[in-house]
């Protein structure tokens, strides 16, 4: 604790200390930023394909647009 280190025991001295201190140099300094596009691949492109229909079908089972007819959920395989 920095208040140990420089003998502070009062509260007082300990406020005052920290309404005026700084921590410049106490924190490491922070990594730069790293920005970077999206880079469509396989994966990510059948996981959005699955999540999209499925939130078309779940937002159309109430009312059912999808009662009587063959309309099913399924996956192609790729080979």
């Amino acid at each position: 604790m920095l208040w140990a280190e420089r003998g502070l025991t009062d509260e007082s001295e300990i406020l005052k200390f920290l309404q005026h201190g700084t921590l410049v140099g106490l924190l490491p300094v922070p990594h730069p930023i790293l920005i970077r596009k999206y880079q469509a691949n396989s994966g990510t492109n059948h996981w959005f394909r699955t999540y999209l229909w499925g939130i078309i079908y779940l937002r159309n089972v109430d009312p059912p647009i999808w009662y009587d007819t063959d309309v099913k959920l399924f996956e192609i395989q790729k080979t």
